[in-house]
């Protein structure tokens, strides 16, 4: 039976108790928000000593189902002043349902920075005073040398100790590369509560028990052959999510110039087929990775530089988006160095690139300044003035230096689609109890849907509802965001999913189950927030994208606040 751990900082002991009844059956984003709606106080200080930081795998962890080891990280966010889920790949989620641990409950505050090492004994305090103000990089190292390369790290860097509100959670993949929590300031929690890292280790330890494995087994061979099949697996697995650049910039949607443009004149520079023709010539690089055991999709790189060296693993397309085309940057090389900053020093590629791209809009720095651009990176650990606004993300720099165009919802930027072509998507933005986040529900044309259109001004609310209460449930299961795309297009594979989930709960599942499933997500986090405070019109978007033309088509975005006001009904 899987165990809740709770950790209290303030007295360094913890227990190990059953799962109660009432959050039996969940995992991943259910189960961190939950737990918050039920035990963390929605007016309390996101960085006080009321609010808690919860880590969770998903209901399929510890499974052989593909692409099953995300793990969801929760508390309440010092940055959106709400209920708040980040979630990343890793090694961390299949160790810890190994270890027959359903979630991560950290309260209070420890004394001294600490470490925290988890097995199959119990768990172990550690000073960590000698990796103060190091980076994610050197933690790991220094947990490799003493703790060998069977573990996974879940760590902090400069950013969360200075509690920054654009810093992330690092958690590591099987190969030791930083995969990034990213949203929401819940590195800044963690860095309050002094925990620097979380050491994962499962040896000896066997996966969950499973009563019915012929219908587990069968599930997951009809569940992998759909989701492998499906023509989005291919391009991944030669483009990973950069891809997407050329496909978004064609539309006319892709962030450019803090929003002001719908298209980079230098996308085909930071294109994934750019991205993988250098990888391919250059040494040691990989466009196909995998950031997690299991997984079937490999849609993660390695990108080295001209000698070898590796940068970083992974470059994405929201990097790509956000530091490249936003802030006018064509040059793979440096967009690549400013994210392996940002994962080194636990920060969100996001929220900064967009703080970076205000910046630019108030004559900070030139458009396209890509040295520069990295430079501002770097002063963010050196804890310099600008250092520090640009870590606190794009509202708090945008607020801070008078910019009219701020790029957020929630206190939180914007994804790389922009809403006024992408209009379900940014109804998603607009409405998420996660602030503006696009995993929540990206509204992406599909031929599956012929006729959808995306950039009309009604009919986006049905959209983005059945594409929020899906990606909540997917984020409950702990399955990866792509590997959830494809049911999306054969429905028949989502059978295929809940078989897997009957499975491994032992139960019968009806096939409404994930509907269900995302839509009581929802409902418990938007209570949450309405007890915090936040409204209907925190659920909107900002009003430069009602009111300016995104060129070159000239959109804007149409959508009613009725309809806005209606998606959660």
């Amino acid at each position: 039976m899987a165990n809740i751990l709770r950790i209290n900082l303030n007295t360094a002991t913890y227990e190990s108790i059953p799962t109660p009844d009432t959050y039996r059956n969940l995992g991943g984003r259910g189960l961190t928000s939950r737990i918050i709606s039920q035990e963390v106080p929605p007016d309390c200080d996101p960085l006080g000593e009321y609010n808690k930081l919860i880590f969770a795998p998903g209901v399929l962890a510890g499974s052989n189902v593909p692409n099953s080891g995300r793990i969801s990280v929760g508390a309440k966010s010092p940055l959106t002043k709400g209920i708040k889920e980040a979630n990343a790949g890793g090694a961390a989620a299949h160790m810890l349902a190994r270890l027959g641990i359903q979630a991560i409950v950290l309260e209070g505050f420890a004394k001294q920075w600490t470490a925290l090492k988890i097995d199959k004994k119990g768990l172990t305090f550690f000073p960590a005073d000698h990796l103060k103000m190091k980076g994610i990089k050197a933690s790991i190292e220094s947990v490799r040398h003493d703790h060998g390369d069977a573990v996974s790290v879940i760590a902090i860097g400069q950013a969360g100790e200075m509690e920054l509100m654009a810093a992330g959670i690092a958690i590591t993949s099987p190969d030791h590369f930083p995969r990034m929590a990213a949203r929401g300031g819940l590195g800044a929690v963690m860095g309050a509560k002094k925990v620097k890292m979380i050491i994962v280790d499962d040896l000896d330890c066997q996966g969950p028990e499973v009563k019915n494995t012929a219908l587990l087994k069968s599930s997951i061979k009809d569940f992998t052959r759909g989701i492998t099949s499906h023509p989005l697996a291919a391009g991944l697995r030669r483009f990973g999510t950069p891809l997407l650049v050329g496909m978004i910039n064609e539309m006319g949607a892709i962030s450019t110039k803090n929003y002001s443009q719908g298209k980079f004149d230098g996308a085909e520079k930071i294109s994934g087929e750019y991205i993988a023709e250098l990888i391919d010539a250059r040494p040691n690089g990989d466009c196909s990775h995998r950031c997690m055991t299991g997984c079937v999709m490999s849609c993660s790189n390695i990108y080295t530089d001209a000698e070898g060296e590796v940068v970083v693993s992974g470059l994405e397309f929201e990097t790509l988006a956000l530091m490249g085309a936003n802030c006018l940057i064509d040059d793979v090389d440096i967009i690549a160095a400013m994210n392996a900053v940002c994962n080194d020093f636990g920060l969100d590629t996001m929220d900064v690139g967009g703080a970076i791209a205000v910046a630019m809009d108030a004559g900070i720095l030139p458009w396209g300044d890509g040295p520069g651009a990295l430079r501002l990176v770097f002063e963010i650990a050196e804890g310099t003035k600008m250092g520090r606004m640009i870590g606190n993300g794009c509202k708090y720099t945008g607020e801070q230096l008078g910019v009219a165009r701020i790029p957020q919802v929630k206190g939180q930027c914007l994804s790389g689609y922009d809403p006024r072509v992408l209009k379900g998507t940014g109804v998603t933005y607009a409405t998420s109890p996660m602030g503006a986040d696009h995993t929540c529900g990206n509204a992406l044309p599909s031929p599956a849907n012929p006729d959808y259109d995306p950039s009309a001004s009604t009919g986006q609310a049905p959209v983005s509802q059945f594409l929020q209460r899906y990606f909540a449930a997917i984020d409950t299961l702990g399955i990866c965001l792509f590997a959830a795309l494809p049911p999306l297009d054969m429905p028949e594979l989502q059978k295929y999913l809940i078989d897997c989930v009957s499975a491994v709960l032992d139960e019968s599942l009806e096939e409404q189950y994930l509907m269900r499933l995302g839509s009581m997500v929802n409902e418990e986090e938007r209570k949450f927030n309405k007890a915090a405070g936040l409204g209907r019109l925190d659920d909107r978007l900002p009003k430069f994208f009602l009111s300016e033309d995104l060129e070159p088509g000239g959109n804007r975005f149409d959508v009613s606040d009725d309809e806005l006001d209606n998606v959660h009904q």
